[in-house]
């Protein structure tokens, strides 16, 4: 009898061995906001997509009777940084939990295309216990999502801090356990240099990243390195095929502080053509041009980079219910290594009529729940450069333009 009893069980664990587990199923988890936005403006000012996204005070330009023209007052509503996206999870892939991210906003990829649907992230992560394996569009590593301005103003106070989003791959791992490094390899998007559209693509070479963080007990440290190639053009003025390119490195070193009553970040970046960033930057012709020696502009010339350096502070409390903060920030032209000409039409520099900006961005917000409202007032100071030595550096540099940037906002998160 025992026998007879026996022989079902043991026929329905063996065809169980055959039968294939059900697969965990994929999840999907919407997430955004809606954001309302009031901005003015006391003087007239460099911005994209109608002004929510901020650079900095225009250059003075006078009238006949010395005023000063762009001394004007400007107001504008908004809600085009309103975004939605989705978390995805799914099967284990090699072993690795796998993921993925896709959100878009109504940003637009150039001011002709504000209110338009745009892609700004759609990447996949690979997660194993001590190592990570990212691809696709995402932030440049620069942009250290641990450590960025809380600001209420778009783009995280850019031009201070890197403003860069690219389809890249990111290997991370875990060295211990407070380090991790990452080295990354990207091609820049429609965050691009300054110059040609494919000057990046037709080098063949990526922008190489490589990040240390260290993390414990409320610190995080961390510096980043980074080389990238461009190749402008494939002929001569004189019709000669060229190859030639143009090398530049970027620096980063980066510090936050969690308290429970208040946290603080800094932040200090270095290097050369940061104009990818959307930060002061370029390169031009090396070389020296006068009536005795002129500068032979048919010739296969070699390139000189524009430096900057920029450093920034921000500072918010961490209370549920009002948070307050304070963001300054100070970036700087420091002009090149080598003899530098401005090519003729090229546009190969950002922002480098700049001498020096500085901000400084007290604000408050209130939450409940899913809703926020705030203000955020800016006090931007933009010294323009009169004169530039042949290293274009600047020599003297005009009278401050002043511009107070005044947003309140409200946002509605899901």
């Amino acid at each position: 009898m025992k026998v007879f009893v026996s022989l079902p069980i043991i026929a329905l664990l063996f065809l169980s061995s055959f039968i294939k587990a059900e697969e965990p199923p994929i999840k999907l988890k919407p997430y955004g906001y809606i954001s309302y936005e009031i901005i003015y403006d006391t003087y007239r000012s460099l911005d994209s997509r109608d002004g929510e996204l901020y650079f900095f005070p225009l250059k003075p330009n006078f009238d006949i009777h010395g005023n000063d023209i762009n001394k004007r007052n400007k107001l504008n509503m908004l809600s085009v940084q309103s975004r939605f996206g989705a978390n995805i999870t799914g099967p284990d892939v090699f072993g690795a939990r796998a993921s993925g991210r896709i959100e878009a906003d109504f940003f637009g990829t150039h001011q002709d295309y504000v209110r338009m649907l745009r892609l700004r992230l759609a990447f996949i992560t690979l997660q194993w216990e001590q190592t990570q394996l990212l691809m696709g569009n995402t932030f440049h590593p620069m942009f250290v999502l641990e450590c960025f301005p809380a600001t209420v103003s778009f783009a995280a106070a850019v031009p201070f801090h890197p403003l860069n989003r690219s389809p890249q791959i990111r290997l991370t791992h875990k060295l211990n356990e407070n380090f991790t490094g990452s080295l990354s390899f990207l091609i820049h998007g429609y965050h691009l240099s300054a110059g040609p559209r494919h000057q990046q693509r037709n080098s063949g070479l990526p922008d190489s990243q490589l990040q240390l963080k260290y993390s414990a007990n409320g610190l995080l440290l961390g510096a980043t390195a980074g080389y990238k190639f461009l190749s402008p053009r494939d002929v001569t003025g004189g019709g000669e095929a060229t190859t030639k390119t143009v090398g530049s490195y970027n620096l980063q070193a980066f510090s936050r502080i969690d308290t429970r009553p208040v946290t603080f970040k800094f932040e200090a970046i270095y290097g050369e053509n940061l104009s990818n960033f959307i930060m002061i930057g370029g390169y031009g012709a090396r070389g020296v041009d006068t009536p005795e020696n002129p500068f032979d502009w048919n010739s296969d010339y070699e390139y000189a980079n524009l430096k900057t350096l920029s450093l920034w502070a921000d500072i918010h409390s961490n209370h549920q219910v009002v948070q307050w903060g304070i963001f300054a920030g100070y970036t700087e032209n420091l002009g090149s290594d080598d003899p530098f000409l401005t090519v003729p039409g090229a546009g190969l520099q950002r922002f480098t009529d700049l001498h020096y900006l500085f901000r400084i961005s007290p604000r408050i917000t209130w939450f409940s729940n899913n809703f926020s409202f705030g203000a955020e007032f800016s006090y931007y100071s933009a010294v323009y450069a009169e004169e530039f030595d042949m290293y274009r550096k600047p020599l003297s540099s005009m009278d401050a333009a002043i511009n107070n940037h005044i947003i309140l906002f409200a946002k509605y998160t899901f």
